[in-house]
C-alpha cells in the first residue's frame, strides 16, 4: 500500500491543509449541505458543490477568502467563525444573517487537527432563511433535504465512489485514524443538528437521548464498541424524520390516526436513509426497532421479548424518557417524577426492566438529571 503523506512527512510543521485533505473533494461533494475547508491564513482549501450553489460562486474557489465569499469583504471581520474556531481550538455554532446573500444561516465550525496541531478550521452551512422570516411554509427545509437525500440515492456511483475514497483514506492515514473518527462524528452531528433545527421542540433532543443510552450501556457494562454503535445510533435515531411533514412534528393538538400513521414510520425510513453507508450498517438494527415493545403493541413491525436488539430497547428508554421530560407543541413536560413512574408501571410491558434498573442507577448518580 501506497504510503501516506502524513507517513512520509512526520514533522508536525511540514503537514498542510491542502495535503492532509487530499482525498476528502469525493467525500464532501456527496453531503447535501454546503462545506468548506479554510486554512489558517483564512485561504478557501476545498469546497463542495453545495457550497459553490450557496456562494453563487463559478470561478475557481479554491483561490478566495473565505470572508470574500460570505461577507463579500476584503478582510476579516469582527466574530468571524474561522477566526473564533482558529483561536479558541474547538467547536462551535454560529447564526448570522448575511445581506450580501439575503440569508440566515447557522455556521457549525469545527478544527482540523494533525497532531494536537491546528491545520484549519471545517464550515457547514444550514440555510434556515425560509424558518427565521415566517414568508414560506416551514416544509421548506424537510422539502430541501428530502429532495438531497434523493439526489444522493440517485448518484449511487458517485456516492460509492465517495465512500470507498473515505475507507481508503482511513486505511492509509493510519497515524490520523482518531481526527478522522472524529470528523466523521462531526459530520453526522452537523445532519443531526440540521434535523433538531426545525422545530423548537426537538432541539438537542437526539444529543440528549444519545447521552443517555451512551450511560445506559456503560452501566450495562456493554462491550466498548457497543457502546460507540449505541451512542451514535442515539444521534441518528431520529433522522428518519427527514421524510416526516413538519406540520405532524409541530401541531399542537393530538394526532389523528392518519397522521399518527405517517410519523409511525420513520424508523423503517431512518433504516432506508443509512442502510448504503457501510460504517453505519450495525447501528441499524437499533434505529429500525427503538419505538418496539416487549409486549408486542409498538411500532412499526410490532416484535417482541428477545427478538428486539438490546440496543433498541436502550434508545427506546432514553427516547421515551427525554419525551416525557421536554416540553411539546401539544402538551408541557410532565416532568422527570411522571416519567419514573410511567418507566416503574410499563416496566416489563413497555419497557425491558433490567433497562429500566440500569438507567434508574444512572440517574441516582447524577444531580443534574434528577435536580428538576
Amino acid at each position: 500500500m501506497k504510503k501516506s503523506i502524513l507517513l512520509n512527512n512526520r514533522t508536525e510543521h511540514s503537514i498542510t491543509l491542502e495535503a492532509y485533505t487530499k482525498n476528502w473533494q469525493v467525500l464532501m461533494d456527496t453531503l447535501p449541505y454546503a462545506t468548506i475547508l479554510v486554512d489558517t491564513t483564512y485561504n478557501v482549501v476545498m469546497a463542495n458543490r453545495a457550497a459553490r450553489s450557496l456562494f453563487g460562486y463559478t470561478g475557481d474557489i479554491r483561490n478566495a477568502k473565505c470572508y470574500s465569499l460570505l461577507h463579500k469583504t476584503s478582510a476579516p471581520i469582527k466574530d468571524c467563525p474561522t477566526e473564533k474556531t482558529l483561536a479558541g481550538g474547538s467547536e462551535a455554532q454560529t447564526e448570522i444573517y448575511e445581506p450580501n446573500l439575503g440569508k440566515h444561516l447557522i455556521i457549525n465550525s469545527a478544527p482540523v487537527l494533525c497532531n494536537e496541531k491546528i491545520l484549519g478550521v471545517i464550515h457547514s452551512f444550514i440555510d434556515i432563511t425560509s424558518a427565521r422570516e415566517n414568508e414560506k411554509s416551514s416544509n421548506d427545509l424537510i422539502e430541501i433535504y428530502a429532495g438531497s437525500i434523493n439526489e444522493l440515492k440517485a448518484r449511487q456511483i458517485g456516492a460509492q465512489k465517495g465512500r470507498d475514497a473515505f475507507l481508503n483514506m482511513l486505511e492509509d492515514i493510519s497515524e490520523s485514524y482518531k481526527e478522522l473518527e472524529d470528523l466523521f462524528l462531526k459530520l453526522i452531528l452537523v445532519m443531526v443538528n440540521a434535523l433538531d433545527a426545525k422545530s423548537p421542540w426537538t432541539k438537542g433532543h437526539s444529543e440528549r437521548v444519545s447521552i443517555y443510552a451512551e450511560q445506559i450501556a456503560k452501566q450495562m457494562l456493554i462491550d466498548e464498541d457497543d457502546i460507540k454503535h449505541i451512542k451514535l445510533a442515539g444521534l441518528l435515531h431520529d433522522i428518519g424524520k427527514i421524510g416526516t411533514y413538519d406540520y405532524l412534528l409541530d401541531k399542537p393538538g393530538k394526532l389523528t390516526r392518519e397522521e399518527f400513521e405517517i410519523v409511525k414510520k420513520h424508523p423503517d425510513q431512518g433504516a432506508d436513509i443509512l442502510k448504503e453507508i457501510k460504517q453505519l450498517r450495525d447501528i441499524i438494527p437499533y434505529i429500525k426497532y427503538h419505538h418496539e415493545k416487549l409486549d408486542g403493541n409498538g411500532y412499526p413491525h410490532k416484535i417482541k421479548g428477545h427478538k428486539i436488539p438490546l440496543g433498541a430497547k436502550i434508545l427506546h428508554v432514553a427516547d421515551s424518557f427525554d419525551s416525557m421530560t421536554s416540553d411539546r407543541p401539544y402538551r408541557p413536560a410532565p416532568g422527570i417524577k411522571y416519567a419514573l413512574a410511567e418507566m416503574e408501571r410499563f416496566k416489563g410491558t413497555q419497557f425491558d426492566p433490567h433497562v429500566v434498573e440500569a438507567f434508574l442507577s444512572v440517574l441516582s448518580k447524577s444531580d443534574s438529571w434528577t435536580s428538576n
